[in-house]
């Protein structure tokens, strides 16, 4: 069959576009950070030679079925000097492009609440990020069940801030604990910004119970914890199980009346879920409402959501995540991460940003279907017809971009001159997505991309179904 693009007579262009980028010296400053922590931290000459070998054995280790790892893990002396000389300085330069896109609006008195914080990673990527907020005084309270690491963190922390000059704004508080808590007293602390970063996998998916369920008992704590105009910023590795775990929390978010402005861009049901089923999709919720204990049902205060245009014919469902630029990595990390033998040369990453306290319609998430804003998600591939296409997310659901979306980088927010086209406009025939073009795409890009040969996903349409019969 040939393949069969977008109709041109629809004249879309780009309006704007933002990409994830870094802000200037950012790879300067993870190079001060690395620098930091070998005077701070330094190894026995006897024990330099054993680094490769326990960064190694601890990326094994944190890579294995969760189940079989302590809980203190971090807390033994090898697996920590491992841990801030590879880890960590990969962890901030993966959370840097996501920190530095969202709109944080913080400001003087503002409260922050990192959980699972570990040797501080999220705080440090946030300040690395977020030039603009060093002088503001904020007070980052930083929770972990082990204080060993959480003091390694702050004298790390400390350390780089007082090297560039601003050592006094934000006020760092430990806190031992694990989230959610029980029995939070009412009189609690709220806060304007609660953050997290390879956390929540590490139990949510070990836990019992129905995964909806087990979203909506987390993002009730989250919004319990959060001021009411404040946010939630949720990253995890962009593996198939987290991916569905936060499209499942997304939708909790929202069905109890909050948003989740990025990196949505509208607030229907997820068209990227994995494994996660959508009350929207569910043929029997109204049976699943009716067995769920009134105690435990999501306090929704609108229908399920909008259905959209999923994902179809996938031997795995395609779940909701992003390759990072790596511009904030210095030439000696790279040098160090290749002399391990665990190079980087990509960073993945799903990730939501949630306000519970403020609904969709308040915040900046667009709910009309016709909403021309494309987020791509995918890296270029390579269509049939010699193209490149990106897979993308738009109100109208699951999208295949074409001409100039697909020259935008993963995690890129366009906005197009026009209307999208009708969920009944061409379609991928192997995957459903809607097929969007809009402007030119570069006769010379890309060059590294997957094929769709290889995946067989791309390229060919389909006329849609009578209703009903999907």
């Amino acid at each position: 069959m040939t393949p069969t693009i977008a109709p041109r007579s629809q004249n879309l262009d780009l309006v704007s576009s933002s990409q994830p980028s870094v802000p200037q010296h950012s790879a300067t400053l993870v190079d001060t950070l690395l620098t930091v922590i070998e005077e701070g931290f330094p190894l026995p000459p006897g024990k330099k030679h054993l680094m490769r070998q326990d960064v190694l054995e601890l990326w094994k280790d944190l890579t294995s079925e969760k189940s079989s790892r302590r809980a203190d893990y971090m807390g033994e002396p090898a697996r920590l000097s491992a841990y801030l000389r590879y880890f960590l300085p990969w962890n901030v330069v993966r959370l840097i492009p996501i920190l530095a896109s969202l709109k944080l609006e913080l400001q003087d008195g503002d409260t922050v609440l990192d959980l699972g914080s570990g040797p501080l990673t999220l705080p440090i990527a946030l300040w690395i990020a977020r030039p603009e907020l060093r002088e503001t005084k904020l007070t980052i309270t930083c929770m972990d069940r082990v204080a060993r690491v959480l003091e390694a963190g702050k004298a790390v922390f400390d350390s780089l801030r007082l090297r560039a000059g601003t050592p006094g704004a934000w006020t760092v508080q430990l806190e031992r604990g694990i989230f959610p808590q029980d029995n939070r007293p009412a009189n609690s602390p709220r806060y304007s910004l609660i953050t997290e970063a390879n956390v929540f996998n590490e139990g949510f998916w070990a836990a019992n119970g129905r995964l909806d369920e087990k979203a909506a008992a987390l993002a009730a704590s989250l919004a319990q914890t959060a001021s009411p105009e404040g946010s939630v910023l949720l990253v995890e590795p962009g593996d198939p199980r987290t991916g569905a775990m936060l499209s499942a929390l997304r939708e909790a978010f929202i069905q109890a009346g909050g948003s989740v402005p990025a990196p949505c861009p509208h607030d229907a049901a997820c068209p990227m879920s994995g494994v996660f089923t959508s009350a929207s999709f569910r043929a029997d919720r109204e049976l699943d409402k009716e067995r769920m204990p009134k105690d435990k049902r999501p306090q929704a205060k609108d229908e399920p959501l909008r259905m959209v245009i999923t994902a179809r014919g996938r031997s795995k469902a395609p779940w909701c995540h992003f390759s990072l630029p790596t511009d904030a990595a210095p030439r000696r990390l790279l040098d160090f991460s290749e002399s391990v033998g665990l190079a980087k040369d990509r960073l993945v990453a799903s990730w939501i940003f949630a306000k519970p306290g403020i609904p969709s319609r308040s915040a900046a998430s667009p709910s009309n279907p016709a909403q021309p804003w494309v987020r791509i998600v995918s890296d270029a591939f390579r269509l049939p017809d010699g193209g490149y296409g990106r897979y993308a997310c738009t109100a109208r659901g699951y999208t295949l971009a074409r001409g100039a979306l697909a020259n935008l980088p993963s995690m890129s927010l366009a906005i197009l001159d026009g209307p999208l086209p009708p969920a009944k406009s061409a379609r991928d025939q192997k995957s459903g997505a809607l097929i969007l073009s809009a402007g030119q795409q570069r006769p010379d890009f890309p060059h590294k991309s997957r094929t769709a040969e290889k995946s067989g996903t791309a390229g060919k349409t389909y006329k849609p179904k009578p209703r009903g019969k999907r």
